[in-house]
């Protein structure tokens, strides 16, 4: 940027001074997301130049004296410094919303996480009674064994007789 004035130097750089006070006093106005950034128009040069005068005497110090020639830059500062306040205070409205949307998407995770925990306590309670239920199965299932009785010695038998006769008035 090809500067000849120190005059034009200080406005630049008062106005680039002024515009973070700027941005935080302005009202935000809301626009849509959508719509496109208006850009700065870059300011136009004054088309003269500011007359100094230099008097000097012999002895004392040199006086330097500078008048600015025109003002043409003071409203096209002011148009860029509307323009990026709009651009900030959009900047702000968008930063806000993202941020209330990161908020819900969280709330949303967390909800969706506790669903998730709870289906999953509801199935492993469902699963244990599953689990009870067929053990009752089996055990009413399961064929019964005869109770187990003492066996008991059984006395030796006594030595084979012949049989008896039997009278013959008998038969």
């Amino acid at each position: 940027m090809n500067l000849p004035s120190p005059v034009r130097v200080s406005i630049v750089a008062l106005s680039l001074m002024c515009i973070p006070a700027l941005a935080q006093t302005a009202a935000p106005t809301p626009k849509p997301a959508a719509a496109p950034m208006p850009m700065p128009e870059p300011a136009a040069a004054p088309a003269t130049a500011p007359a100094a005068t230099v008097t000097a005497t012999p002895g004392s110090a040199a006086t330097v004296t500078v008048t600015p020639a025109a003002t043409t830059a003071a409203p096209d500062m002011a148009k860029m410094q509307t323009a990026m306040t709009e651009n900030m205070a959009t900047m702000d409205a968008s930063d806000a919303a993202m941020k209330a949307h990161m908020d819900a998407m969280k709330a949303s995770m967390k909800s969706d996480m506790d669903m998730k925990h709870s289906m999953i306590a509801q199935m492993q309670a469902m699963s244990d009674q599953i689990k009870q239920l067929n053990d009752r199965i089996d055990v009413m299932t399961a064929p019964k064994e005869a109770p187990a009785k003492a066996v008991k010695a059984k006395p030796a038998k006594p030595a084979v007789r012949p049989p008896l006769p039997v009278p013959a008035n008998l038969k």
